[in-house]
């Protein structure tokens, strides 16, 4: 009987370091699957970082493109109302020179204009009408071609022959000088 009971101690604790192993086999394998559950999660935020960072550099290159859309329209739009404003302007000129009697027509041109140039200025469009300011050919051009073009840097422009127009630092129309 003693033989009995001690086959069956032994068989018991065999039995319980099975178990024991097999306690251990599961822990293990729930702590590996935990790990990659973490793994997983960790991979499911950095894919939405990456989800949301597309999307804002895309929101900002189209809003760059609509801001670059807009402001061609809007310069096509002035090259285009350039002439009409030259036009008004060589109107007045010419009634001051001749000194027409139908003042009433030459007023309402005048308010005409004054109306461009308000408007002009509320969309943040600059003449090129300065005097005694150094000659730049990027915004000016001369009305009679120098032969010395070196001497044209340092020179000042004495008389605005036509206006030109500037839009957010580009260039509408250069002006038309004499120095």
């Amino acid at each position: 009987m003693q033989k009995e009971n001690i086959q069956e101690n032994q068989n018991k604790k065999t039995e319980k370091k099975n178990v024991d192993k097999e306690k251990e086999k599961k822990i293990k394998k729930f702590q590996t699957i935990e790990k990659e559950i973490i793994s997983l999660i960790k991979k499911k935020k950095n894919i939405k970082l990456q989800f949301y960072a597309k999307i804002n550099n895309i929101k900002k290159k189209n809003k760059k493109k609509i801001t670059l859309i807009k402001n061609n329209k809007i310069k096509n739009f002035l090259k285009s109302i350039v002439p009409i404003i030259d036009k008004i302007d060589n109107v007045i000129k010419i009634s001051k020179d001749s000194n027409l009697t139908q003042n009433t027509i030459i007023e309402g041109i005048k308010l005409t204009k004054n109306i461009f140039e308000k408007n002009l200025k509320i969309w943040h469009i600059k003449k090129i009408n300065q005097i005694n300011i150094n000659f730049n050919p990027n915004m000016h051009s001369l009305k009679e071609k120098n032969k010395n073009n070196n001497l044209l840097n340092n020179t000042k422009i004495k008389n605005i022959k036509k206006n030109g127009y500037i839009f957010k630092d580009q260039i509408i129309k250069k002006a038309v000088v004499t120095i």
